[in-house]
């Protein structure tokens, strides 16, 4: 029996086939099917993550469903774009050269921003920046990137013009009640109200008694004008533009304050914010 031959191809089967060839080459997204993912590290930010894939915080919040900076060790990030990482900042060889990279520092009880950012020679705001903290708020054990790199670590903290052993004492004391509740007529050493804490931090750090009222501390010492402020030098204020002074707290330089506040307990302030900035009324400086 003699085989039939096979059909001819029609020209409009074949000329489908390559269309449909075409358009699954050309039409149908370049898609990464291994996606480049990144697992947290501790001590890691979302900034210093920006910056290892050269992509920014904000692409990596869209990307990961993260709504504010938090991130925590073992997460899984993805890292949105061709992004490659970048190697990781050797801190040892940052030592070196300490302009290099990344340093990290590990915060320990009683530092503050302020304190931290005087000991490794920066502003309070380019650390802030670096962490992505939106106050001065830190906790022991947490670890703060320090922007540029730099290893120098002061023996105690150089701060503003004017600072004494008195005031170092005075300050080292005043930071070490940081979030110490507030209460009317306390005066500590578990809570305060604010004429209460610079008496309590007087007394322990330099030995000098002051009264437990804003007003009359206002009496003592010497009057500085509000350029001459260092650090220690009490500063006074009205409340909503009462004559009188009703509220007292330490300065510790570069227009901040340490104080008893009645709505959140022994905190930093700056005399640049609104209301104090409006209700200042000066200061006075017990330290010789």
């Amino acid at each position: 029996m003699k085989r039939r031959p096979c059909p001819p191809v029609k020209a409009g089967f074949l000329w489908r086939v390559l269309l449909l060839n075409f358009l699954l080459v050309s039409l149908v997204p370049s898609i990464s099917w291994a996606a480049l993912k990144h697992t947290v590290a501790a001590g890691e930010t979302l900034y210093e993550l920006s910056r290892r894939y050269g992509i920014t915080v904000e692409a990596l919040q869209a990307a990961n469903g993260v709504n504010g900076h938090l991130i925590y060790p073992g997460q899984t990030l993805v890292i949105p774009g061709s992004a490659e990482a970048k190697p990781a900042q050797n801190t040892v060889a940052a030592s070196k050269n300490t302009r290099a990279g990344v340093n990290r520092y590990t915060v320990r009880p009683g530092d503050s921003l302020y304190t931290i950012a005087q000991r490794y020679g920066l502003g309070v705001q380019a650390i802030k920046q670096a962490n992505n903290l939106t106050s001065d708020l830190i906790f022991p054990g947490q670890v703060l990137i320090i922007p540029g790199g730099t290893t120098r670590v002061s023996p105690a903290p150089q701060v503003s013009r004017g600072e004494t052993d008195g005031a170092r004492a005075v300050l080292a004391k005043a930071v070490s009640l940081l979030g110490k509740p507030y209460a009317y007529g306390g005066s500590g050493p578990g809570a305060f109200d604010c004429s209460g804490f610079t008496s309590y931090v007087f007394r322990e750090a330099a030995g000098i008694s002051l009264p437990h009222n804003a007003e009359a501390q206002a009496r003592l010492g010497t009057r500085v004008g509000r350029d001459d402020l260092s650090p220690g030098d009490l500063v006074f204020f009205s409340y909503y533009g009462s004559g009188g002074i009703d509220h007292v707290g330490i300065y510790v330089g570069q227009d901040r304050f340490i104080h008893a506040s009645s709505s959140q307990g022994v905190k930093y302030s700056s005399l640049t914010e609104s209301y104090y900035a409006a209700n200042y009324k000066g200061a006075t400086r017990i330290l010789r």
